[in-house]
């Protein structure tokens, strides 16, 4: 029990304080000459208690090294700057975005399944209060909610014929999710998986960033909708900003991953009741090889089918056991007692943080915002209760 106690006391302490720092350093590579990489598979150092214990020694060893490795996404020599339209937006937090898009709205929704661009124009107001207008193409993307949704995400590109001559990096497209249909409680979803985006930021580093704007949505110099939606960061610039290579073919499994990150992104997805996702079949999933990871690091998006948003067209998979989206399923396979017991100290320190994000600055409605809290405290007694969290989360030969 000691043993136990002190186990679990470190693993606090090194999720919040070492291994954040740890993953900085192993993203610039930069290991003193001779020292094992601690979260490295072929560490021969094989007991998690002392991987914790050398990890703490290398960080005091190399403490001259940690200002070099901080990810700051603005100002990391160890990122790229991709100074795109998205980027723009991202990089200004102090006032929410507005987005005026003018197109024939109506042939964009009629027409989505085709995917097929069309002319349109993006306005928007720059930091000096300057109004900006872009020529634009866009089209609708995605899969399920172009079928059962009014509005589908949108994808839009810069032309490179533009009165306005942006200095943007046209490469780079920019991707919106807007609501399912009109109405509150369509509004309420879409905040709500926006939520679960900046909650995964607290879990994990390398995210997709994304970004909360108002949408205005024109047709023949007439206002037609109006509502929330979000912009998320595209697949491509989230590589080219960590310095990192997308794999988007071949076969993935999940013993190609690195295992901590696996591990407690199958924790965040149970935290969310999302089993929309599969390594095997990359489905809502994107893979990265990265500098400082020997193994690939996978990256989750699209959560309108997980419990914590609960969009009225979400069903569970036919192979997953459970009647409906908000129950908690746990997909990860051959979880060991020391990974859970890891997982559950990460998340156990990060609870506060994750349970004050829940009002998501005040944009959604007390009742919901409480429902959210209420929804994530449940999964937080789960991992406070021993008994109950290796049940649910350890494999079972590893289960007294």
């Amino acid at each position: 029990m000691i043993y136990k106690g002190i186990n679990r006391a470190l693993a606090c302490a090194w999720n919040i304080l070492a291994f954040p720092v740890l993953l900085r350093i192993r993203s610039a590579g930069r290991f003193l000459p001779g020292v094992q990489d601690p979260l490295s598979e072929s560490c021969t150092v094989k007991s998690l208690l002392l991987r914790r214990l050398l990890t703490i020694a290398l960080l005091l060893v190399q403490g001259s090294l940690l200002v070099h490795a901080q990810i700051d996404e603005a100002k990391s020599p160890g990122i790229t700057v991709s100074n795109s339209l998205f980027d723009f937006f991202y990089r200004h937090q102090d006032t929410l975005p507005v987005l005026r898009i003018d197109t024939d709205w109506g042939r964009l929704i009629r027409a989505k399944q085709k995917e097929e661009y069309q002319p349109g124009v993006l306005s928007y107001f720059q930091g000096n209060g300057q109004a900006t207008s872009l020529n634009i193409e866009l089209r609708a993307r995605g899969n399920t909610r172009k079928k059962v949704c009014l509005f589908p995400p949108i994808k839009a590109k810069i032309l490179k014929q533009n009165p306005e001559k942006p200095d943007f990096n046209s490469e780079f497209k920019l991707k919106l999710v807007l609501p399912c249909q009109g109405g509150k409680n369509n509004e309420d979803c879409l905040l709500r998986e926006a939520l679960a985006y900046k909650l995964y930021e607290k879990v994990h580093p390398i995210h997709f960033r994304t970004r909360l704007i108002e949408l205005q949505c024109w047709q023949d110099g007439r206002e037609k909708h109006t509502f929330w939606a979000f912009l998320v960061e595209e697949e491509e610039e989230m590589a080219a900003r960590l310095e990192g290579r997308l794999l988007s073919k071949g076969k993935i499994r999940p013993d190609a991953l690195e295992r901590s990150l696996y591990v407690r992104l199958c924790f965040f997805q149970y935290m969310i009741a999302n089993t929309d996702w599969s390594v095997a079949s990359r489905h809502n999933l994107r893979f990265l090889q990265l500098p400082g990871f020997q193994r690939v690091v996978p990256v989750p998006y699209d959560f309108d089918y997980a419990g914590l948003v609960n969009t009225s067209y979400a069903i569970p998979g036919s192979t997953i056991p459970i009647e409906n989206v908000s129950e908690r399923y746990f997909m990860c396979k051959d979880v060991t007692e020391e990974e859970a017991q890891e997982c559950t100290a990460f998340f156990l320190a990060q609870k506060e943080q994750i349970l004050k994000e829940c009002s998501f600055s005040g944009l959604l409605k007390e009742r919901s915002a409480n429902s959210i809290q209420d929804f994530l405290s449940d999964f937080f007694d789960t991992l406070e209760n021993d008994e109950l969290m290796r049940r649910m989360f350890v494999k079972a030969q590893n289960v007294d």
